[in-house]
């Protein structure tokens, strides 16, 4: 009785061993699927991260803190609101950012450029079809819209959306290199206010007229340098026929360019916020470390 006994214990010790590595398996197996699906929609605006994510989530915090208007909440807890603000801004950004750059990337001319400019991106790297990244996009675009309604920016949704409408689906900015940099600035603009409407509604204040001539500011910084990104995208621009600075101008006048924008920027833009000699020093530091970048990368 005793050797049955101990023979049933060690059955059911075998048996849930087995279970409970077979759930592990399983758990294993459904994190590395979530894993490879949440690469997959990185990959989308992996090359969009650090030029719209990033800066448009900050832009709504420093917004509000140079807001001379008082605010409900930041009176109470400026810590906790200015955190609200970066999350917040920062899901609407990347919900709405999501579904325009798929827009930009399932055609077979999209595919192409991206074979040759950045072949990580998803279709290219056999992550994902052409048709399964349109319908995810109309799901996105979706859940852009619930966030809007949710958060606020539903106007800057809305103009979102025809803008990438021209940009993607007309192609207005294949054969001018005009028109896509003032598009390019202008898609900028509604990104930052949208995230900055985002934050004023969490503090529960209104823009001031200070923000519109910094938005000003942005847009004509925007058109005057964008170019700086089709540097590197000559070879996939070239195949599809577009006409951007670099393959109209060419590619040192492009530079040339950037770098005279940056340099006049560095200086107008504090000059345009009545800083004193110190509030130059650090644009213009950045001005030097980015026109040497140009000259040199």
């Amino acid at each position: 009785m005793d050797g049955q006994k101990l023979t049933r214990a060690w059955e059911s010790t075998v048996c849930s061993f087995i279970s409970s590595a077979k759930a592990i398996t399983s758990v294993a197996a459904g994190s590395k699927r979530l894993l490879y699906h949440a690469h997959t929609l990185w990959s989308f605006n992996y090359s969009d991260i650090k030029t719209i994510v990033i800066p448009n989530t900050l832009f709504a915090p420093i917004v509000l803190l140079s807001n001379p208007r008082p605010t409900a909440s930041s009176a109470q807890n400026s810590p906790v609101l200015l955190i609200r603000c970066i999350c917040s801004g920062l899901v609407w950004t990347w919900l709405n950012l999501l579904p325009l750059s798929m827009s930009n990337q399932y055609r077979q001319d999209d595919l192409d450029e991206d074979r040759q400019n950045k072949p990580w991106r998803p279709i290219p790297a056999g992550r994902m079809t052409m048709a399964q990244t349109k319908y995810l996009m109309l799901a996105c675009y979706t859940t852009a819209l619930l966030a809007s309604v949710s958060l606020g920016g539903l106007r800057e949704y809305c103009a979102l959306i025809f803008e990438g409408w021209i940009y993607n689906e007309i192609g207005a900015v294949d054969d001018s290199f005009l028109t896509r940099n003032i598009l390019n600035a202008v898609g900028y603009m509604t990104f930052a206010a949208g995230a900055a409407k985002i934050a004023c509604i969490q503090a529960e204040t209104k823009m001031s007229y200070g923000f519109y001539l910094w938005m000003l500011l942005l847009g004509a910084v925007v058109a005057t340098t964008i170019q700086f990104q089709d540097l590197y995208d000559q070879a996939g621009d070239r195949l599809r026929g577009r006409q951007t600075t670099p393959l109209v101008v060419g590619d040192a006048r492009t530079r040339v360019t950037i770098g005279s924008a940056v340099v006049v920027w560095s200086f107008v833009c504090p000059a345009c916020w009545r800083l004193d000699a110190r509030g130059f020093v650090l644009p213009l530091l950045l001005a030097v470390a980015i026109v040497g970048r140009l000259y040199y990368y």
